[in-house]
């Protein structure tokens, strides 16, 4: 069963040529899609058509196999956790009250959150190493800091499928590798993660499912060793690059030139 199915989906802004047309493909539980594609291709844009924030102009998407038009936001956020490149400003709300919020689509309207939830919210401080922020407001984190707390938000929502839009973006080195990590660790639970990043780095790393923009939007899916060729690639950063196989790594790396 596929936990989300697109399928022939495009999508283009009115009075605007489409930014992508005919895109299919599917993600089941315990498998990773990295979207890899040029900047203002519409990778954000393809993820909030998964969301449904923004209306398909053809095509379909189903989660669970029910169509994502008959699903209500409620049920949708049981299903499918969703963080996007910027959320909006919490305000001074703790790390800790923030993270419960991640707990809303399995609250009644007037139900405030119990024991459980906040055990949840623990869980996954702990999972990022980010126990000891628990009681700061939000409004006063780094970049990267909040980052990081809106991926443990994520994980507080118990969802099936994880869609990160560029989760490494504000992040050094060593929480970039933390949440490559944590991805690897959601796959391995059964969890589904769709994640998108300018770095081809990750999707060798990671592994699993890459689906790949060229720069005329069409898109195309497949296994990273295969699908992210030097001349694909090439075609679609505008520039030279050099993939090398590292023995020690066991996995391909890409450099500019």
């Amino acid at each position: 069963m596929n936990l989300l199915k697109i399928n022939q989906l495009s999508f283009h802004y009115p009075d605007q040529p489409n930014l992508f047309n005919h895109l299919s493909c599917s993600l089941q539980e315990g498998e990773i899609l990295t979207i890899l594609g040029p900047n203002g291709i519409g990778k954000s844009t393809l993820l909030k058509c998964l969301m449904g924030l923004l209306k398909p102009t053809a095509g379909s998407v189903t989660v669970n196999d029910q169509p994502l038009s008959k699903l209500s936001p409620r049920q949708l956020a049981q299903w499918i956790a969703y963080v996007p490149q910027h959320v909006p400003d919490p305000g001074s709300l703790t790390v800790s009250d923030y993270l419960v919020t991640g707990r809303t689509p399995y609250l009644e309207f007037t139900q405030t959150p119990g024991d459980s939830d906040y055990e949840l919210v623990q869980d996954a401080l702990a999972k990022l190493s980010l126990t000891a922020l628990k009681d700061q407001e939000v409004n006063t984190l780094s970049g990267g800091q909040f980052q990081m707390v809106t991926i443990a938000k994520a994980l507080v929502q118990s969802p099936k499928l994880i869609i990160l839009d560029e989760p490494t973006a504000a992040l050094d080195f060593g929480r970039q590798k933390q949440v490559i990590e944590l991805i690897q660790s959601l796959a391995k639970h059964h969890f589904a993660v769709l994640h998108t990043t300018h770095n081809p780095n990750h999707a060798f790393m990671l592994g699993h499912q890459v689906g790949l923009f060229s720069p005329d939007g069409h898109f195309e899916s497949g296994e990273a060793d295969q699908l992210l060729t030097e001349e694909r690639l090439k075609q679609t950063y505008g520039t030279d690059l050099k993939l090398i196989y590292e023995a020690e790594l066991g996995r391909y790396v890409c450099e500019l030139v």
